[in-house]
């Protein structure tokens, strides 16, 4: 062999692990940069899974808001007529009739225990 074919090995050689260096490099950075994308769209998913459990518990607490006054509601709707057709509102009030205020009481406490003065009363109401 000669000097002249044994310098080519060698270039050739050198030119072959060189290239075989830049692809398992650029295979390596193409592999980072999965690792970056894949790091980042799991952040995202978390952020919007999070997102959903809150809107979720929002429209939980709303509904939930609305249950209490429908509930209300009702109590008041069956209970205000009977206080418009009364005459005896400038009257003691009867027991019968604090019987009544005391029940429709209690299903508001019931309905939205959080109300002022909810909290405060005994068992029963």
């Amino acid at each position: 062999m000669t000097i002249r074919a044994l310098v080519t090995a060698v270039a050739a050689g050198a030119l072959a692990a060189s290239a075989l260096s830049l692809y398992v490099a650029g295979r390596r950075d193409g592999g980072q940069i999965r690792e970056a994308e894949i790091a980042a769209l799991t952040r995202e998913r978390d952020v919007a899974r999070r997102e959903a459990e809150g809107e979720r518990a929002s429209a939980s607490r709303v509904a939930a808001a609305l249950a209490r006054g429908a509930q209300g509601q009702a109590v008041v709707s069956a209970f205000i007529p009977q206080a418009l057709n009364t005459e005896d509102g400038h009257e003691t009030l009867a027991a019968e009739r604090a019987a009544r205020l005391h029940d429709a009481d209690r299903r508001l406490c019931q309905a939205a225990p959080d109300l002022i003065g909810c909290a405060t009363a005994g068992p029963g109401g």
